[in-house]
């Protein structure tokens, strides 16, 4: 609890101005940047890929040979012929053999099936980036919403206590029923409590975002900059979908599917190529002194070793390869099935968002006109404060349910760009490298 009270304090206090510089909300690449250098979960992702990498040289290189050197025929006892004078110097011989393992049709498909297991873990890397990129933006979103909505709420408040203070003096005066009054307190209860669920909002987004980022994750300059940061980003989003095909390329995560669908072949056919026998090479020199018994002093020998697939043919690594290729397949096309409808209902989404905007601008500027005639009318002695109040209120109300909208449509343009890829990856080049 003390830790969680801290992390709020660092994403509202003041004191920490300075993280502005450090988290810039208006800058995408370097969000990403920031994540791919801080997220625990990427550098966990970035390991994996150097130990991809590591299986792939360990598949580029060849075994290494076996060096055997041997002291052979030592005699013991009488020696034949009996009563040679230094028999550990005229009886015993000397022996070097070099061996290798020389693999028969699996080499070149293993590397192979390495190299796509590096494309695969890129790509996920690459994802996992998408996916805490886009995590972070609607957590940066929530912030900008609810600091805006916190805004409204504060007018509201303002306004409504004073036109309570009114209401109250009419109520003394015999002007409205009580009732009415009691109708405007609870108004202000509700105001009040909206405002505080959007300040606990805004401060588990701050700490959602800085768990993110290991950084401390401030409010917005102001409203206005808030506002840039949401109608930016729905505003960005291609007026079309781009094709399918291209789509694949831009989503990591069908391309790791791919690639994984590819690794899990490769694997398939070494397993199935392991009832071919590797076979290990030997080169051997012996040197004999037990020459007086007719044998030659310098000879060379060759031979060849056949492990025989009697028992293990790879039975077990071409089940556990298929069950990788037809689990990544089956995702693969799920994912390439669903992404269109997906994303028509992503659009769709935007699209109504969009218009009701249209119609709610039309309806703010209306209100607006309206309340500036009413404040001018008052200035005037026209009308009563009241009359000015209560059409302000009304104006803050639009005002709030547009605020909504810039969310709604910042929601949907993020499932836009997460169901095509569209994010910064340039820094996680490294990982396809």
């Amino acid at each position: 609890m003390v830790v969680s009270a801290v992390g709020l304090w660092l994403c509202s206090s003041p004191a920490v101005g300075f993280a502005t510089e450090l988290v810039p909300y208006d800058d995408e690449n370097a969000l990403a940047g920031l994540l791919w250098e801080r997220a625990a979960d990427l550098l966990e992702a970035r390991k994996g890929v150097a130990r991809g990498r590591s299986d792939l040289i360990r598949a580029r290189t060849y075994p290494n040979p076996s060096f055997e050197m041997a002291w052979n025929t030592i005699p013991l006892g009488r020696t034949n012929p009996p009563g040679l004078r230094d028999p550990l110097d005229q009886v015993p011989s000397y022996s070097l053999a070099l061996t290798e393992l020389i693999e028969i049709g699996k080499r070149q498909h293993r590397i192979a099936a390495r190299s796509y297991d590096v494309e695969r873990l890129g790509a996920e890397a690459e994802a996992v980036l998408g996916e805490r990129f886009f995590t972070l933006l609607a957590a940066i979103g929530v912030v900008a919403t609810n600091q805006r909505r916190i805004g409204v709420l504060e007018e509201q408040i303002r306004d409504g206590d004073e036109l309570l203070e009114l209401d109250r003096a009419r109520a003394h005066r015999g002007e409205i029923a009580p009732l009415d009054v009691d109708v405007a307190e609870v108004e202000q209860v509700r105001l009040r409590a909206l405002r505080d669920s959007a300040e606990a909002s805004l401060l588990e987004a701050q700490a959602d975002c800085s768990t993110l980022l290991s950084l401390p994750c401030p409010r917005f300059v102001n409203d206005e900059a808030a506002l840039q940061f949401l109608t930016r980003t729905y505003r960005a989003v291609p007026a079309t979908d781009p094709p399918l095909e291209e789509i694949f390329h831009q989503r990591p995560d069908l391309r790791a599917l791919q690639a994984a669908i590819a690794a899990a072949q490769k694997d398939a056919v070494v397993a199935q190529r392991r009832i071919v026998p590797d076979v290990t090479v030997r080169a051997g020199y012996t040197y004999d002194q037990f020459t007086i018994a007719g044998n030659q002093r310098n000879s060379v020998a060759f031979g060849l070793e056949l492990p025989l697939p009697v028992f293990d043919r790879g039975q077990a690594d071409l089940l556990a390869a298929r069950a990788a290729e037809a689990q990544a397949r089956t995702v693969l096309q799920t994912l390439m099935e669903s992404t269109p409808e997906h994303l028509q209902r992503a659009r769709e989404e935007l699209g109504l968002a969009l218009r009701r905007m249209e119609q709610l601008d039309l309806g703010v500027a209306k209100a607006r006109a309206m309340l500036e005639i009413l404040i001018q009318a008052q200035r005037a002695a026209g009308i009563s404060a009241i009359e000015v109040l209560v059409a302000r209120r009304s104006y803050q109300d639009l005002v709030r349910e547009r605020v909504e909208l810039d969310q709604d449509a910042f929601a949907a343009a993020l499932k836009i760009r997460k169901l095509i890829g569209l994010f910064p990856k340039t820094f996680s080049k490294e990982s396809r490298e």
